[in-house]
This record gives C-alpha cells, structure tokens and sequence, in this order.
C-alpha cells in the first residue's frame, strides 16, 4: 500500500511533462524559403545591372550622337622641286588602267645552294594608270594616195611617272622558314615602285594595248586640226590611216593597214 501512490505520482507527473520540442522541420522550411529569396534577389539584381547598363549604354550613344562634335583635319604640305613645260609639244592620245602585281623573289642558301634557308616573297598589287603621247615636234609625214590620207605618226611614249591609286593598293610578304625578312623585303620593293612600273609603261606589251585607241586619236586629230586648214585636200580625203614607226618592217615598205577613219560621211 505504501508504494501504490509513489506509482501514481509518477505515472501523472509523466502525463503532464509536455514532450520535448523539435525545430527541424520549421528550421528546414526557413533554408528553403531563404534560398528561394536570394535566388529571386540574385536573379533580379542582375537583371537589373544588365537594364542599367544597356540603358547607360543608350545614354552615351545618344550623348555622343547629341552633344559630341568630332572634328578631323588633314594637312597637305608640299614642296616644288621642278616645273617644266611642254611647251605645247605633247598629244595625249590614250590612256589605260590595269591592275598591275609585282612579286620579287628572295631565295638564299648555304655552301653553293647546299643548304636551302628559304626563300621570302613579298608582293603588291595596285591598279595603275597610264598616260600615252606624241610629240608634235617629232616627224610626221603625210600624203594622199587615191583619197586614202596615209599618216606616218611619230613613236608612241609613255607619260611618266604613271599614276598609282594607292586607296586600292595590296601588300603581303612571307619570309621562308629560315629568313626573317619580309618587312624589309617589301619596304624594298614598295620602295622600287614606281622604277619597275615605268619600265613597264614602255614595254611592248603595253604599248599594244593602247596601239588602235592611240591610232584613232592620232586619225581624228588630222581630221580636226591638218586636213581642215585646206578645203580643197579635204574633199579629196575619203579616208585616214596612220602608221606608227614601229609598224614600219626592216624592208622600209609598210604593211598594208585598213582605214582609221572613214570620212565619207563627214561634212
């Protein structure tokens, strides 16, 4: 009997002890929710940089288009090393533009090409235009065979120095796989420029492309300037044909050439 009621003291106070308290769950659900947050917040800031800076980056367009002026000035100076004149003597009778390319080569070796080193190529290409004339004051020769005016013309020259268009010019070098020159190789050939290109101008190859358009502007300047000083010989002209010198055979006899101009129609 004595320890009937130590039992049930025990047993009530063991009923009324609450349990214990937990806070992992609610922790839990407090991490979450923080992470959620700061992805929100981490996502909208950078939204929000990025429209900051595009919107900053449309203000500075704008200021710059609106507000800041740009000026840009190019000096010309120029120093006069030689005039000379004419004289009147010169019939500019064609002119041709070509793109012309110029390549130089620059092979080494060693013990009598024993030992290749390479070779370096460095190249340009720009187009050029040339000039063609007559002087007046070399010989000309005329004479009229069965209404045909025969027209011994002076010899083609090239104007010098040609003109290159620097605005469309290419360059490029490439040293070989022991040399280590390509920018001194091309500032050499850039440099020898203008030599090389009136060598061309003169070459044979040239003065045939500009030989009919030469010979025709040779033909209408006898028209317009030698046949109409005498009425007489030009009623009597039925046709112009010019021969240039080196048109003339070893054997002095020209070949025969068809008419330049046919002037039955002209006035």
């Amino acid at each position: 009997m004595a320890g009937a009621p130590h039992c049930c003291m025990m047993q009530t106070m063991t009923e009324d002890t609450p349990p214990p308290i937990t806070d992992t769950p609610r922790s839990s659900g407090c991490v979450r929710l923080l992470g959620i947050l700061f992805i929100f917040l981490f996502l909208g800031g950078g939204f929000v940089i990025w429209k900051f800076a595009d919107l900053a980056k449309q203000g500075l367009a704008w200021m710059n288009s609106q507000m800041v002026t740009q000026d840009i000035n190019e000096t010309f100076r120029h120093s006069v090393t030689r005039i000379v004149s004419t004289d009147g003597d010169i019939l500019e009778v064609a002119t041709l533009e070509t793109d012309e390319t110029v390549t130089k080569y620059d092979m080494k070796s060693l013990f009598n090409q024993t030992f290749y080193l390479g070779t370096t190529i460095s190249e340009i290409r720009t187009p050029v235009v040339y000039r063609y004339h007559i002087k007046l004051s070399d010989d000309w020769q005329l004479k009229i065979e069965n209404g045909q005016c025969i027209v011994h013309a002076p010899a083609l020259r090239p104007s010098l120095p040609p003109a290159i268009r620097t605005d469309r010019m290419e360059k490029k070098s490439e040293a070989g796989w022991l040399r280590f020159n390509a920018a001194e190789s091309l500032a050499a050939l850039e440099k020898n420029l203008t030599p090389t290109l009136e060598k061309r101008a003169g070459n044979r190859s040239h003065l045939n492309l500009v030989r009919e358009s030469s010979r025709k502007s040779v033909a209408e300047f006898v028209k317009k300037w030698f046949l109409q000083q005498d009425p007489a010989t030009r009623t009597q002209v039925k046709s112009i044909t010019v021969i240039f010198p080196d048109e003339i055979p070893p054997t002095g006899q020209p070949r025969t050439l068809p008419p330049t101009v046919q002037l039955d129609s002209v006035p």
